[in-house]
């Protein structure tokens, strides 16, 4: 048995009579909640304010007239969406044809047969139950879907992060260089004006910059002192080997770590590795990894060196604009220096003893 207790006809035609007869015989026959409105100027108000799923109109009218009526419900809801039955005293197959081909789904002429507009009404009833059902199909499916997919980028996110901590646990035991340098990152490229998603995957990216550092000799990644020049032409190695670590995957986000696993120790002059790239040529999220890096490298204490202060990084990390680093992305930084001071702070290592100055 039929059930549509849940739905809204709104019977629309200026005869208060029809209106009357309209109401009784689709309330009883159907069960259906009935809105009558004899004015068609009220129709639009009435959809804003109410569920509708059917209307039942007439055509001649005063002030608007039922093609007119159709031609606004139209600009808002398609023929599944609201069904609309004409049911009116203008004969002719012109009209008729006129009003289906204009929106309309079903056309009676008065004066009607009861029996069919009872059918007529619960045919179109049940259209819009099919859609409602669809629609709400659709709702689920998209949330699940949505769900899915947030599911999916936390692991993906957690798997980079637990990869780049895996790259700095040889040097950097506490896994805060990565996450710094992806907050720093963050910090500018917010400041750049990139778009939030973007913002979001350079923050999560940036962490596996020197992920290339995996096969790098412990020899030499570890070494207590400066690089001679051999050992840095190996170090230098560790784009390289980022990127081919790394490598093709459809995901923009494992696309976008290994852009920054390879460029960025490139230069804004062109004299940086490994391709010698020069300006706007050197991507976006390599500009702004290499800010990042080099400020949480000079604040860091390191087996051969000791922290620097804070406004002494700043200060070269400035003095490099348009050498090493993007002009525009130093102003940035200028403009962010409070930022950084308190990341720096907020999750400094813990003091390594261990140095020895000489």
């Amino acid at each position: 048995m039929d059930n549509f207790k849940n739905l809204h006809v709104l019977i629309c035609d200026d005869s208060i009579t029809n209106s009357l007869i309209l109401t009784k015989l689709v309330s009883e026959q159907v069960t259906t909640n009935i809105t009558t409105v004899t004015d068609p100027r009220k129709i639009e108000h009435t959809l804003q304010n109410n569920t509708v799923d059917l209307i039942l109109l007439d055509l001649e009218m005063p002030h608007l007239s039922g093609f007119e009526v159709m031609k606004a419900v139209r600009r808002q809801f398609n023929a599944d969406q609201l069904p609309i039955l004409i049911i009116t005293g203008v004969q002719g197959v012109t009209t008729r044809n006129k009003a289906l081909t204009q929106g309309a789904n079903d056309f009676l002429n008065k004066p009607f047969d009861q029996v069919e507009v009872i059918l007529r009404v619960k045919n179109l009833l049940k259209i819009r139950q099919s859609y409602l059902i669809h629609q709400q199909s659709t709702d689920e499916l998209e949330r699940a879907v949505k769900k899915r997919t947030e599911e999916l980028d936390h692991s993906i996110e957690c798997l980079l992060y637990s990869l780049a901590l895996a790259g700095e646990l040889k040097d950097d035991d506490t896994g805060r260089h990565v996450l710094r340098v992806g907050k720093y990152a963050r910090v500018l490229a917010e400041g750049y004006g990139l778009p939030n998603e973007l913002v979001t995957m350079i923050e999560q990216a940036a962490p596996l910059h020197d992920i290339g550092k995996i096969g790098i000799p412990d020899k030499i990644l570890l070494k207590p002192a400066r690089l001679d020049q051999l050992e840095r032409s190996i170090m230098n190695q560790h784009t390289n080997f980022g990127h081919e670590l790394i490598g093709g995957n459809s995901s923009v986000l494992i696309q976008m770590a290994q852009s920054i696993a390879y460029s960025h120790h490139e230069r804004w002059d062109g004299t940086g590795y490994p391709n010698k790239l020069q300006g706007e040529s050197i991507p976006i999220e390599g500009r702004i990894t290499a800010i990042a890096d080099v400020f949480d490298a000079l604040t860091t204490q390191r087996p051969y060196k000791k922290a620097w202060e804070i406004p002494q990084a700043i200060d070269y990390i400035e003095n490099e604009s348009g050498r090493a680093f993007d002009p525009a992305l130093i102003s940035v930084f200028h403009n962010n220096v409070s930022s950084f001071t308190d990341i720096c702070r907020s999750l400094a290592d813990e003091p390594d003893k261990s140095f020895d100055p000489a």
